[in-house]
């Protein structure tokens, strides 16, 4: 008996969608990429480009713009109800907070990195966990 083992293909396509907050109800579809364009993207996802400068400026909008090149689809419509065409120019004219969001969204998605922490980042409360009594249990129980 021959057994034949199927391969494992992976999708090309991830899609992402939002179910609360301020994008609530956006679906995107973009694909994958390779691990070199992902660290070619890796200083704009992270944060790592110097903007103060024109040359860090157009390496930030070039990254976005090449990025954008991975979306395939969404469900993004202007004011009167026409859709946006789904293009890299497009994706660049969006406001930064909703660009910023898709790219976050999608490199949490292809290679699990968290966008970066607002900084400062607030300190929590002390853990219960760390302050319950961490002694051995007597041998000798009560009855």
């Amino acid at each position: 008996m021959d057994v034949r083992v199927t391969g494992y293909v992976r999708p090309r396509t991830l899609k992402l969608t939002w179910a609360d907050g301020e994008f609530a109800g956006l679906e995107v579809r973009a694909k994958r990429c390779s691990l070199e364009m992902f660290l070619k993207l890796a200083p704009v996802i992270e944060g790592g480009i110097d903007t103060s400068t024109e040359e860090g400026r157009a390496e930030f909008v070039e990254r976005f713009r090449e990025f954008g090149g991975y979306l395939v689809s969404w469900n993004v419509e202007d004011e009167d109800g026409q859709a946006v065409p789904c293009t890299p120019d497009e994706f660049v004219a969006m406001d930064p907070a909703f660009a910023r969001e898709i790219l976050d969204q999608w490199a949490e998605a292809i290679a699990g990195v968290a966008a970066p922490l607002e900084q400062p980042s607030p300190a929590g409360e002390p853990s219960l966990v760390a302050s319950l009594p961490m002694e051995p249990l007597s041998s000798s129980l009560a009855s």
